[in-house]
């Protein structure tokens, strides 16, 4: 009998043990310890990724660049309204020297005039056919004017003129060296095309690069601001010459642009917009 119930206990005491076995393996590990709270972003990260594109810092940047380019302060529905692009001509268009040709907003004069050319490490004068290009409107203006030569390899050594290859003010006109003159030489005029600026977007497009992606580098060369310093290149010109060859945008989606305003911590970035209306 002794031994009957010594063997009983024997085996609840089994049971117990497996059980506190299984309630201990399945039970799981204690919950993980709270992570510490994280520390703020540094003041110059808190700046350039949050307080930077706030409404009331981009409208003081964009007050002090109007007060500096000496335009009017535009208000920011002004800045968001879509700007208008005019094709002005399209097709091979023949300039002769001492002849003219006249657009909707551009009045284009070729002419000979002496001027300083390169070759060879040594500078000369010699006669460049110069192109004059006149704002015939009362607004800035982003403009292209596409031109070709007999031959592009016999204008390697011409001389540049500083002019903006972008903008053009309110009546102004700019020149630009087309090629070396050779008797009889003339200029084909194949596009030109306009985008109608409010005052401070011209100042912020015309401090833009005028990249051989939408310029070509016989006419750009020269290429100065109407104010400021020219913007470094802060993008990648290999992901536009992706889009031009897909169709996706072209150069009046390109130019049609707000540069963020010039404050020290985002100089030359500009953001891209297509909101253009074509006319």
């Amino acid at each position: 009998m002794q031994g009957k119930t010594l063997a009983v206990a024997v085996s609840a005491a089994g049971l117990v043990v497996i059980l506190l076995g299984t309630m201990i393996l399945y039970a799981g590990e204690p919950p993980p310890a709270p992570e510490p709270p994280r520390a703020p972003p540094p003041p110059d990260v808190t700046m350039n990724s949050v307080l930077k594109y706030s409404q009331p810092v981009y409208r003081a940047l964009v007050e002090t660049d109007a007060r500096s380019f000496k335009v009017p302060i535009p208000s920011l529905s002004e800045f968001g309204r879509p700007n208008v692009y005019f094709e002005e001509l399209r097709g091979n268009r023949k300039l002769k020297v001492k002849s003219q040709l006249e657009t909707p907003h551009l009045r284009l004069a070729l002419s000979v005039a002496r001027k300083t050319a390169h070759l060879d490490g040594q500078s000369y004068a010699v006669d460049h056919m110069v192109l004059s290009i006149q704002n015939r409107s009362g607004k800035y203006l982003a403009y292209r004017v596409q031109t070709a030569v007999s031959d592009k390899l016999k204008c390697a050594s011409k001389g540049d003129l500083p002019h903006n290859a972008l903008v053009l003010a309110p009546h102004q006109t700019i020149e630009r060296t087309e090629c070396l003159y050779r008797a009889k030489e003339t200029v084909d005029v194949t596009r030109a095309e306009v985008i109608e600026l409010p005052p401070l977007s011209a100042y912020y497009v015309s401090r833009l690069p005028p990249n051989p992606t939408l310029y070509d580098g016989r006419t750009a060369g020269g290429h100065v601001p109407l104010a400021g310093a020219p913007c470094p290149q802060t993008f990648s010109w290999s992901e536009i010459q992706e889009g031009i060859d897909r169709r996706l945008i072209d150069w009046k989606v390109t130019t049609d642009a707000r540069q963020l305003p010039s404050h020290p911590s985002t100089p030359g970035s500009f953001v891209l917009l297509a909101d253009h209306s074509a006319k």
